[in-house]
């Protein structure tokens, strides 16, 4: 049986990741449900309005620029806010970003939160690279 999360948070990827490296991810016919790119040069309160909407959002390298057709050259944040997602949709989600982060110049620097929609469960998921699944951890216990 499947449990819908609440998932939160902002992971860092270091180094940036090239958006070349990741347009599958951002193609919807080739990955349904996938990520948002966040405009270059957006603020934090339009920024935090496209999490609300996208979910998934990934947020552009400021230091990279954008390419001349106004794209970033560089994706350094995942940030999302997803009120309600099956966990084999987050892993599938993280699980494509590692991927298509590539091998050892990149690598995940912190968690997403989650809370079951039941209440009580909660956690962290960290991501792993090179593809692999990501860990959920359980933070705390029942509260029944």
């Amino acid at each position: 049986m499947a449990c819908d999360f609440y998932v939160a948070g902002t992971i860092e990827l270091r180094s940036p990741v090239p958006l070349a490296q990741l347009w599958e991810l951002i193609d919807q016919d080739a990955f349904p449900g996938g990520f948002q790119v966040a405009p270059y040069g957006l603020d934090e309160p339009e920024l935090a309005e496209l999490v609300t909407r996208a979910h998934w959002v990934l947020v552009p390298d400021a230091d990279a620029g954008a390419d001349d057709q106004g794209r970033p050259r560089a994706i350094k944040y995942l940030r999302v806010s997803d009120p309600g997602v099956e966990s084999l949709e987050v892993d599938k989600r993280l699980r494509g970003l590692s991927a298509g982060m590539g091998g050892a110049d990149h690598e995940f620097h912190g968690h997403l939160r989650y809370w079951a929609d039941t209440g009580g469960d909660g956690g962290v998921i960290e991501p792993y690279e090179n593809g692999k699944s990501p860990a959920w951890r359980q933070i705390g216990g029942r509260f029944w």
